[in-house]
């Protein structure tokens, strides 16, 4: 399970308050970090969607590996 997956499922058993208050924490401090961060997340989450649907292949963990090792 990627890790915008396990965000997912951790978000959605949250209450729809706590929802609110997380994304308000998000939002709060609008800089250029947190922006990447709401896109990579949003970026996340269509990509666990269109894996559902079997739209999008999963991703093994060495993909993941050199995903990552690609943007530092």
């Amino acid at each position: 399970m990627s890790t915008a997956q396990i965000i997912y499922e951790q978000y959605k058993v949250l209450p729809k308050k706590v929802q609110n208050e997380l994304i308000a924490l998000i939002n709060k401090n609008n800089d250029e970090k947190n922006v990447r961060l709401i896109e990579q997340v949003t970026q996340g989450l269509r990509e666990v969607k269109l894996i559902r649907k079997r739209k999008l292949p999963r991703k093994t963990f060495q993909e993941l590996k050199r995903e990552i090792g690609s943007e530092k």
